[in-house]
């Protein structure tokens, strides 16, 4: 049926534009009479077209009419969206492991590390986890044995950087201590300073006043 009904629109169609055209012609040609009946037809085929067009309509195939409209699952389907990887995704471990694989500067890892530890959301139970970590390896002289070892030496100005965060401005003991221990860190893996300069020496004094009034 929909074949029938599109042959008959396409049929009404070519005769209304001829129809028109010999109507437009007999008006040229003064013959009004003729002209009027070739209007006349043309009407006749404008509503045969018409008809044609909303019969044809209703026996369209199921499967073009849902083409032509949009689900409403498809409608309203959000695209997924890639996902941003925040602090908490991923173990700070990982992140120390990664930047010390980078292939660039000492100074760059460390500006990277430090970027991260400013965000880091550390719980209390990590503070005193890092205090105390902090504190053993300066006791056994290991924190500046291989200032080459990028991982080793990244993760400990990391956790010294999130303890120095956590406490502020405040003047305690093992904030002080802590930052002693950060800046020497920092200056011997970016090879501003030596492990016996003038300036590693001063700190790591202040460090033992600070640790001697950490433990009594």
């Amino acid at each position: 049926m929909f074949k029938i009904l599109s042959g008959i629109f396409i049929l009404s169609g070519i005769t209304g534009v001829i129809s028109l055209l010999l109507a437009i012609f007999n008006f040229i040609k003064l013959d009004r009479i003729k002209g009027i009946k070739m209007l006349k037809f043309t009407g006749i085929s404008i509503i045969i077209l018409c008809l044609s067009a909303l019969g044809a309509n209703e026996f369209l195939p199921e499967s073009y009419k849902v083409s032509q409209e949009e689900s409403p699952n498809e409608k309203h389907e959000e695209k997924p969206v890639a996902k941003v990887e925040s602090t908490k995704d991923a173990t700070w471990q990982g992140k120390v492991k990664e930047v010390a694989f980078f292939n660039s500067t000492p100074s760059k890892k460390f500006d990277t590390i430090e970027a991260y530890a400013k965000k880091y959301p550390a719980t209390k139970a990590e503070i005193k986890e890092f205090e105390d970590y902090i504190v053993a390896e300066y006791k056994n002289k290991k924190y500046l044995a291989d200032v080459q070892n990028n991982e080793y030496m990244l993760g400990n100005i990391f956790k010294a950087y999130v303890v120095n965060r956590y406490y502020g401005e405040e003047e305690t003991p093992i904030n002080d201590f802590v930052f002693g221990f950060y800046q020497n860190s920092n200056y011997t893996f970016k090879g501003l300073e030596s492990i016996n300069s003038n300036a590693i020496k001063y700190n790591e004094r202040q460090m033992d006043k600070a640790l001697t009034a950490i433990e009594n």
